[in-house]
């Protein structure tokens, strides 16, 4: 086990506001490291970076806005994951350039350096010491390099997943909570630093296969054998696991069974269906198709999962008849024409709409095939071509 961590517990903010140089950022938590250089950040931005935790893992936000920030980053003794909510990062290796934007989680190894360039970001980060990686990895049982430990970044199929952002959501507030010290953090550092392990996979180890491939094939063999159902020795055997390493994996990982993971996945398929059912196939016809041959215990699994019953969904996708979208959709999207030119957030439109912003995601992506942020881009696009056109026509 690791060692207990109840020393190093600290909780910093720093902010243009108060003074602080953009550098005492890396300053302050490198205790003077020159492995951060040329950092800078224009007079015209804005900032705010905060940093909780202790010397095994720390969470840490920065809220930025207007001008520009930068800098080069060398190796240090800490891996970063990392995902955008707002924003656009540029991240220059001396092999290659990765441009950052919101959605999936990004990883950057401790010792490999860059140089970033960023603008107006939400980043939210998991500062995980190399040392403490190491040892949680050792008491997993993984395989580790002698050299540097170097990943590679997560499958889409288990980004899709989101198993960090939900650990995060869940331990959040226990891991600001400045009285959870010892072993009670230690425990909750090493759950997030498993689910590291486990979704990014490890690179020059040889032959060995890391854990994160075998649970992007076992998800992936589950997608695509939905409606078989397949067994768990099956999606074992699939990935290259044993029954119970596969159990494993996904206990600690996704806070699931593969068995609840594989029906959870089902009853997406079949709710999916509903909402783009024609009206020629019943709840039953769909169900089967999916594996359901029990009305009954597919109806009490849907409302468990989705709060109603598929057939309410199947007759409010019939009543949306084709070209109609739902009224809070159509509220969302009057809301978003009626501010062409106004900073709009998600929580706002959600507000608009009167849903909560993952409703209002699912929404957009079940009847526009886009995310909100995607359809404002969309439809501000369309608003200004019309204007060109129409002050084309006056000229």
């Amino acid at each position: 086990m690791s060692a207990s961590s109840s020393n190093g517990f600290r909780r910093l903010r720093f902010t243009d506001g108060d003074g602080s140089a953009y550098s005492d950022i890396f300053e302050a938590e490198y205790h003077g490291s020159e492995f951060a250089s040329d950092t800078f950040a224009t007079q015209d931005a804005r900032y705010e970076y905060t940093v909780v935790g202790d010397d095994d893992l720390t969470l840490r936000t920065m809220r930025a806005e207007g001008g520009k920030r930068g800098g080069v980053i060398g190796p240090r003794d800490d891996h970063v994951v990392f995902w955008l909510t707002r924003g656009r990062l540029e991240m220059h290796f001396a092999d290659r350039t990765r441009v950052v934007e919101p959605g999936s989680p990004y990883i950057a190894s401790s010792t490999e350096a860059y140089r970033f360039e960023s603008s107006g970001t939400v980043y939210n980060g998991i500062h995980v010491a190399d040392r403490f990686l190491r040892e949680v990895g050792r008491d997993l049982g993984f395989r580790l390099p002698e050299g540097p430990l170097l990943f590679d970044q997560q499958d889409e199929v288990v980004a899709r997943q989101q198993p960090l952002r939900h650990l995060v959501r869940e331990l959040g507030p226990v891991l600001v909570d400045d009285r959870v010290l010892g072993p009670m953090r230690t425990a909750i550092n090493r759950r997030l630093a498993t689910v590291v392990l486990d979704t990014f996979p490890i690179r020059n180890r040889g032959t060995d296969v890391p854990v994160a491939n075998r649970l992007r094939d076992a998800i992936r063999f589950i997608e695509d054998h939905a409606a078989e159902r397949p067994a768990v020795c099956a999606i074992a055997a699939a990935c290259g696991l044993s029954q119970r390493g596969l159990q494993d994996v996904f206990a600690r990982t996704l806070d699931t069974t593969p068995h609840r993971f594989l029906r959870d996945h089902r009853l997406d398929r079949v709710r999916r269906e509903l909402l783009h059912a024609d009206g020629d196939e019943s709840v039953t016809e769909v169900g089967r198709r999916w594996g359901f041959t029990n009305h009954g215990r597919l109806a009490a699994a849907y409302r468990d999962r989705f709060g109603e019953d598929p057939a309410t969904t199947l007759r409010a996708s019939l009543a949306a008849r084709p070209g109609r979208a739902s009224w809070r959709l159509r509220r969302a999207v009057a809301f978003i024409e009626e501010h062409p030119d106004d900073t709009l957030t998600l929580q706002a439109i959600a507000d608009a709409a009167g849903v909560r912003p993952r409703r209002l995601q699912q929404l957009f992506l079940e009847e526009r095939g886009e995310s909100p942020m995607a359809a404002v881009r969309s439809i501000r696009a369309g608003t200004a071509r019309n204007r060109a056109d129409g002050s084309g026509a006056r000229r």
